[in-house]
């Protein structure tokens, strides 16, 4: 969780000022406590931006950062109550699981993070060959929901063309 607030107080500031040491160490600090992180598992995320960076050669954040909504909605019924209490955690607003997701969406924008993957990788891609591999690939396993193939080629679609 602190790894979190560290994120909100400081990502901003750090994006938008290179010379704020500060902000820019504990975002240090925050990526270390996300390599921790690992240990517990990356799923669909990863597993949706594994096949695309390796056949678009896109940045594997950047990536995970445009599949990050999509796949927060997909879990949400086993995620939910986690996510309240992380909204209370970082003060947001009316915390509850939508706020949560509408702090993401507006966090990407003033990233300039796309919104879609069409806006990441241009031309619609073979969505019934990289839903096998991201199935396939092992961080699927370690997902707090099963999912099956379908369901990664829904994620796919859902986030090409944008729908939450």
């Amino acid at each position: 969780l602190e790894g979190m607030k560290m994120i909100k107080d400081n990502l901003i500031l750090a994006f938008n000022d290179g010379k704020n040491l500060k902000a820019r160490s504990n975002m240090l600090v925050t990526s270390s406590m996300g390599s921790i992180a690992f240990q517990k598992g990356l799923g669909a995320i990863h597993s949706l931006s594994h096949p695309i960076g390796a056949i678009y050669n896109t940045h594997h954040g950047l990536t995970n950062a445009v599949f990050m909504p999509y796949v927060l909605v997909r879990n949400r019924e086993v995620i939910e109550k986690k996510i309240i209490e992380l909204s209370k955690y970082l003060s947001l607003n009316n915390p509850s699981f939508d706020s949560f997701l509408y702090w993401i969406i507006e966090l990407r924008k003033s990233l300039s993070i796309p919104n879609t993957l069409k806006e990441l990788i241009g031309d619609e891609p073979n969505f019934e060959n990289i839903s096998k591999m991201a199935f396939n690939d092992p961080s699927t396993a370690t997902n707090p929901l099963s999912l099956d193939e379908n369901d990664f080629l829904e994620l796919y679609k859902k986030s090409y063309n944008g729908k939450l």
